[in-house]
This record gives structure tokens, sequence and C-alpha cells, in this order.
């Protein structure tokens, strides 16, 4: 009999449990708290109930986000103090997904690069240049055949290009490269730039284009 009443309490204090885990998402960013702007908060989403919190930073016992990083988590609410805070403690963090456009330590893209390769293509002795000016956001060069220029948009390690505009003169031995290097914008989703070498990815982080500074 004893054992049966145990069973039954474990058993209940487990559905207890269960119905209070909760899965939340954790926006990429964080906003002040109120209008003093003095702390920084996150924001939290009840996938459940599609309810907008905003809480401190140290709001759930066993997490710390990175900015710039989406997650989906599962916590646990714990009993409301007197302070009238709401508070979790994580139980999993189940998945953590980088937005490029909300990070905040990413360079400002600026300079003379020199191509060296696209699409998986070495361009050896095949010179293409590309100038990048962070006040009037152009991107501009030559390919050795054609000029080219086109306008862009940086927000955080996300990229957002114009149509590339190019004089399209036909040279036999350059035209189909020329071609190929112009499609590249149109797939390119975000960047790295690690030392003096700008890597350009699409949205699968799949290289497109590595280019290297001109000293």
């Amino acid at each position: 009999m004893k054992n049966v009443i145990l069973s039954f309490f474990v058993l209940s204090a487990f559905a207890l449990f269960a119905q209070e885990k909760i899965t939340l998402e954790v926006a990429p960013y964080t906003i002040y708290c109120d209008d003093t702007e003095s702390e920084r908060c996150l924001q939290l989403l009840d996938t459940l109930g599609a309810s907008l919190e905003i809480v401190g930073m140290d709001a759930i016992e066993g997490f710390k986000a990175e900015e710039g990083f989406e997650y989906t988590i599962e916590a646990q609410p714990l009993p409301v103090m007197d302070d009238g805070v709401v508070r979790y403690r994580l139980i999993k963090e189940t998945s953590k997904m980088w937005v490029p456009q909300y990070a905040t330590d990413a360079p400002t893209l600026n300079g003379s690069f020199q191509v060296v390769g696209f699409n998986g293509r070495s361009l050896n002795n095949n010179q293409i240049d590309l100038v990048i000016n962070a006040n009037n956001s152009i991107m501009r060069g030559s390919t050795g055949c054609n000029n080219y220029h086109l306008f862009f948009k940086q927000l955080g390690y996300s990229l957002i290009f114009s149509k590339i505009l190019a004089s399209h003169l036909l040279c036999d031995s350059r035209s189909a490269l020329d071609e190929e290097y112009f499609v590249v914008f149109n797939s390119v989703h975000h960047f790295d730039l690690q030392g003096d070498v700008l890597r350009l990815y699409d949205i699968t982080n799949k290289l497109l284009l590595e280019a290297q500074r001109i000293r």
C-alpha cells in the first residue's frame, strides 16, 4: 500500500512538472527594459500562447543569451516573488541559430579588395577588383573587361544588394566569366571578414566569393 501511495505522489509530481514546462523563443537582440534606458532586457515569446514578455537578462536561471543568436528553450516558470518579477529555470536549450543582421560585433565593410575566387573557381591571373565604400554604400570594381557597381545595405553581418550595373563590353575571353561573377551578388546573404580576407556566403552558408584586401 505504501508503495502504491509513493508511486502516486511521484507520478503526480512528475505530471505537475510536465505541465509547468513551456517552450520559449528568445529574440536575437535585446531592448531597453524601460524609458530610463539604463538596462537591457530579453524578449521572450511563449510559442504555445504566442504572448510576448520582456524580462531581465538574468531572468532565466542557467541561461545566458548571446546577442545575434535566436534561441528556442524549454523552461520551467518559477513562483513569482514579492517583487513581481517573472523568472524561469532553464530545462533545455533546443536550438540556437545565428541571425546575422542582429550581430553587434560586425565590422563595417570598407576598403579595396582583389577577388581571388568565386563559385569554387580560382581566378589565378584573372584580375577582378572590388572597392567597398561604406560612406555611400556602393561596391564597384573592374573585371579587366567590364566596370561594375551596385548599392548595398549592411545589417550586422547581413548584406542586401541592389541590381548590379555593368558596362557589358564584349571581351571574347572574359564575357562568360564576367556574367557568372555578376550573378554571384544575387545570392549573397552574409559575410565574414577575418583579417584581410573577405568571404561572402549564401543563406545556407555556402561560400560564394573570397577576396583579399589590397594594402
